[in-house]
């Protein structure tokens, strides 16, 4: 006679097409993976009745033996059950195809010497949240007198149950008998029955039916939570029911105890560690009821002590007593989880299988390969960790996944499929013996139901993203080179000055201004080639990239010819594909684009790694010498473009015109006599700038002697200071002060980023109130090194065919990096004054500010004044921007690498090691304040001040006395360098998005610009 178990599946499906039994995250069966685990070796054969896609289920478990129940459709659980024959059945376990229960449950039902034994659960009314009165009245309930059942049914009336039917019970073999005996009876009896009516009948008929609470311990999948929710518990409790499910990767074994059992009696507990891993190091590690949960997370609150020699007693006993001294609260049932130490550690981290801030379709998995620790991450004083991004639909044999992370991906879809559940927080740890070893799994403790779209609509944006990113490897008319990389940072770097998740308005008006053609004009009248009309500004799913061919092409002399352009700009972006750390450093270590005192660096690269003659290096050379040195005369010409564009922005500014035709107008000069002659200055301040480091690479000048006349220099922010002292000392007024200054704005592009003006308390008052006499004056000194140093810096300049007079070249320098600064002061005038302008004009139509920022300017500007058109145009409008915004917010959600080589960066990419771009030599160690997550403004002074972008915008902050200034995104000839370097104060721009989330959550930094060092004090 035999022993077996039988699941009911004959019913409907779980969710759509889907089984109920076949219920799973990625494909893989795994609700019956779970039932026959916890009924293994209890039983000696399993049975599955079904109906509905019974053939899915047999290829899948090809061991199991198989009923079918042909009318499904029309029949119950109980006519499912009575297709078994049950004539060499001794007893049997018998369980409905959706139920979960513990392997302690079957084990206790097997055990029963009942004719009938029930699991039953009296936490039935509160077993989950939310439960309504129509799903008490409809389940199966049951009522006890003590163990025994009195009655069984759905039918029971609420008031008078005691229990819910678990769907799981243990037939007996007084039972077996009588079922067999009047089987085909029973059969015509309950072709509509319920399990429980069945067993209400063979109580009814006198056999004995008890019952074993299983007290809410048990899950029935109604929702696609429930899964996740029986299996994932306490940190011991989760691996250990991992452990003997996961394939592809491995759970240490482990002992586990509640501090109860501690107290209770320490040596038992000790002795059971030692017997259980003898002589072996150990890892003591918190497992509280408080750590885990779907609504909240304690991950890393409470303590965890590694490398724990499990032969000493009182080392043992001294590292469970500190964990347990970690918990908050005095709960005996707390766990306590011991398991061996990992050694060899070739990697470690943290998976989420979900994005953490949105729940978009990725993993995302911080890692550390360095320092061989398996904490490193957790406890965040890793800094060597790294970032892979992973999108969901991945193959995981991407050549972009590291070799050593080979095994994650598979073991993480097995995890979400064993759960059912993909919005998960995982640990691991790799060796070098034993390989993936997964640590830790609890939910990620974050609501991602405010989501907008969903995966599928993030997939189609990527589809599209992956053809449009096919379709622009064909290279532009006038372009050459073989094929197109993308970044964010080179060039006119997007992610400095919009930012890498813009608002329409935001990057078509920088579009508009500069990257559609200004840029292009510029490099063709300064003496690059010229690429027009290729646009600069490429968009991938709402993120703006710089087209880095089209870049490249723009740096190359007009005097080469196009065979040889070519072989450059091939051999530039292979050098950067394989050097994608420059990505924000390309006009200094990619691309020779002027002339400088160390171009023999060049000259070696070329010829070596490119395999380019001397003869076509000659050719370069002159080319930059060329172009730097009709840089040195033009800086007068641009100079005078900024003069005609503030006489007339004050014309403009005066004059009373309809809102929309005045943002035209304003936008017109903006780009005529605003952004070109400024492009033109900013490409000659570059030329000053390469011109001053290589003379320090080379010899010429000292770091010291450059910082001297950087310091030197008097840019907007040095006046804005200044005339900052002259308004606390009265000799400006506050009104003044406030319309020189006022049209400055945080984001300059973006209008949802108030001016100064709109709030001059905030941003101008405190540098009135804080601003240093001694800080202002500090700077005056400067110049003394420098004015030793220029004899040598003409002379070795002369030597290589650049000859001026020492007055001129100085003049050109201070011109350009001063010019730059202050064209770009004078033609965000005319852009903020648009911006403000846009406003007027939009709240008059009743679109407020912030849906404004979701229309493209050139839908703006072929707009009529007409105030007849007000109110269908408003409709329209603001159609439009709620159709943009949900489209936004749905492109927020996409994870795209910071360069992209090829299609398989949009599935699959590691963030870069971003060398920080250091400026000036100093050192401070300060509080740090991540602006970005401040709603207020705090008090900055003495701090070191980190903000996202290297925007001007942020030219207050020079006047808060910070300390020293990190910036996310930031070139090492952005604005905020030469600020940073004109008022000595040390920063590090363009830190990366790994390093700077791992800055932004320490409370004090070490930042040492001389050696290129920051260091988190605490």
């Amino acid at each position: 006679m035999q022993s077996s178990v039988i699941f009911l599946g004959a019913g409907r499906p779980y969710q759509g097409d889907e089984h109920s039994a076949l219920r799973s995250a990625s494909g893989h069966a795994r609700v019956m993976d779970w039932q026959i685990q916890a009924t293994d070796s209890l039983m000696s054969t399993v049975h599955f009745v079904g109906g509905y896609r019974l053939e899915s289920i047999r290829e899948r478990y090809p061991q199991l033996r198989y009923w079918e129940n042909a009318e499904w459709q029309s029949t119950q659980a109980a006519f499912s059950f009575l297709q078994v024959d049950l004539g060499e059945q001794h007893h049997c376990l018998v369980s409905y195809s959706d139920v979960l229960f513990r392997r302690s449950l079957a084990t206790a039902l097997n055990a029963s010497q009942a004719d009938v034994c029930v699991a039953v659960d009296s936490h039935w009314r509160t077993r989950f949240a939310g439960r309504t009165d129509f799903d008490l009245e409809r389940c199966e309930k049951v009522s006890l007198h003590k163990q025994s059942i009195t009655r069984l049914g759905a039918d029971i009336s609420p008031a008078l149950a005691s229990a819910e039917f678990v769907g799981c019970v243990h037939f007996g073999p007084n039972a077996i008998a009588f079922l067999v005996e009047h089987k085909a009876a029973l059969q015509r009896q309950f072709r509509k029955g319920n399990l429980s009516d069945l067993i209400e009948m063979l109580r009814c008929n006198g056999l004995n039916v008890e019952a074993i609470d299983v007290q809410g311990d048990w899950a029935e999948l109604n929702e696609p939570r429930d899964l996740a929710h029986f299996v994932l518990g306490t940190k011991a409790q989760t691996l250990r029911r991992l452990r003997r499910m996961v394939r592809c990767s491995r759970i240490e074994d482990q002992v586990s105890f509640t501090v109860a059992q501690w107290r209770e009696s320490e040596q038992r507990v000790l002795g059971g560690i030692q017997d259980h891993f003898p002589q072996l190091r150990l890892v003591i590690r918190s497992s509280a009821l408080s750590e885990d949960g779907f609504g909240h997370s304690n991950a890393g609150a409470y303590a965890s002590l590694l490398d724990i020699d499990g032969s000493e007693p009182a080392a043992l006993r001294d590292a469970i007593e500190h964990v347990i001294a970690s918990y908050p609260d005095n709960n005996p049932q707390n766990q306590v989880l011991v398991q061996p130490m990992l050694e060899n550690v070739l990697a470690s981290g943290v998976a989420f299988t979900r994005s953490l801030s949105s729940g978009a379709p990725y993993y995302l998995v911080n890692y550390d390969d360095i320092s061989g620790s398996t904490e490193s991450i957790t406890s965040g004083t890793s800094d060597q960790h790294k970032t892979l991004v992973i999108q969901r639909r991945a193959d995981e044999g991407s050549s972009n996944i590291p070799q050593n992370l080979k095994s994650l991906l598979p073991a993480l879809r097995e995890i979400e499929a064993l759960l059912g559940y993909d919005s998960l927080d995982v640990e691991f740890a790799i060796t070098a013996d034993a390989g993936l070893h997964i640590l830790q799994v609890r939910p990620i403790a974050v609501d991602h139901s405010h989501r907008e779209g969903g995966d599928e609509q993030i997939h189609a944006h990527l589809d599209k993203a992956r053809r449009q990113f096919e379709q622009l490897q064909a290279p532009a008319p006038f372009m050459v080179g073989k094929r197109a990389l993308f970044g964010i940072m080179p060039d006119w770097n997007p992610a400095e000055i919009i930012g890498t998740k813009p608002h329409p308005l935001a990057a078509s008006l920088y579009r508009h201004l500069i990257m559609d053609e200004t840029w292009a004009i510029q490099r063709a009248e300064y003496g690059y080639r010229d690429v027009r009309p290729a646009p600069l500004l490429v968009s991938f799913a709402g993120h703006p990239y710089v087209d880095i061919r089209a870049s490249f092409n723009s740096f190359i002399p007009a005097t080469l010819d196009d065979a040889l352009a070519s072989r450059l700009a091939d051999f530039y972006l292979d050098w950067l594909e394989r050097h994608p750390h420059l990505h924000d450093k390309v006009e200094f270590d990619v691309v020779p684009t002027c002339f400088a005192l160390d171009f023999d660096r060049w000259r070696q690269r070329l010829g070596t790694q490119g395999g380019f003659s001397s003869a076509e290096i000659d050719l370069l050379q002159q080319g930059l010498r060329d172009i730097s040195a009709q840089a040195i005369r033009r800086n007068g010409s641009d100079l005078a473009q900024i003069d005609k564009l503030e006489k007339r922005f004050e014309q403009l500014r005066q004059r009373p015109m309809p809102p929309l035709e005045k943002v035209r107008a304003l936008l017109f000069d903006c780009r005529t006599y605003g952004t070109l002659p400024f492009a033109h200055l900013a490409r000659s301040a570059f030329v000053a700038i390469t011109l001053l480091r290589s003379a320090v690479s080379s010899g010429v000048l000292s770091e010291a002697e450059m910082d001297d006349f950087l310091s030197s220099i008097r840019t907007v922010s040095h006046q804005l200071t200044h005339n900052a002292e002259r308004c606390a000392r009265g000799e400006l007024s506050w009104e003044a002060f406030v319309e020189q200054y006022g049209h400055l704005r945080p984001g300059t592009y973006d209008i949802n980023s108030p001016s100064y003006r709109a709030d001059p308390e905030r941003y101008l008052r405190p540098i009135v109130d804080s601003v240093s006499a001694q800080h202002v004056g500090a700077s005056d000194n400067a110049g003394q090194l420098w004015e030793a140093a220029r004899p040598r810096f003409v002379a070795a300049l002369a030597k290589q065919g650049l000859e001026h007079d020492p007055e001129s070249l100085e003049r050109f320098l201070r011109q350009s990096i001063e010019g730059r600064e202050y064209a770009k002061f004078a033609f965000t005038r005319n852009l903020s004054l648009a911006l403000d302008e846009l406003v007027t004009w939009s709240e008059s139509l009743g679109i407020p500010r912030k849906k404004l920022a979701y229309l493209e300017i050139e839908t703006l500007l072929t707009l009529s004044d007409d105030a007849s058109l007000d109110l269908a145009l408003a409709e329209q409008l603001l159609t439009s921007a709620r159709s943009n915004r949900a489209l936004y917010q749905q492109l927020q959600a996409i994870e795209l690498p910071p360069l992209l080589c090829t299609a398989e960066d949009l599935n699959v990419f590691l963030y870069p090691a971003t060398q920080p771009n250091f400026v000036g030599t100093g050192q401070v160690r300060a509080a740090c304040v991540d602006l970005s997550q401040c709603a207020d403004e705090p008090d900055l002074a003495g701090c070191i001040a980190l903000i996202p972008q290297a925007d001007p915008g942020y030219d207050w902050l020079f006047g808060r006395q910070i300390a020293g200034l990190i910036t996310l995104y930031g070139g090492a000839n952005s604005h905020m360098a030469i600020r940073a370097a004109e008022f000595g104060l040390p920063a590090a721009l363009g830190v990366g998005e790994t390093h700077y989330n791992a800055l932004a959550s320490a409370r004090v930094l070490e930042l040492d610009a001389g050696n290129r060092t920051i260091r988190v004090i605490q």
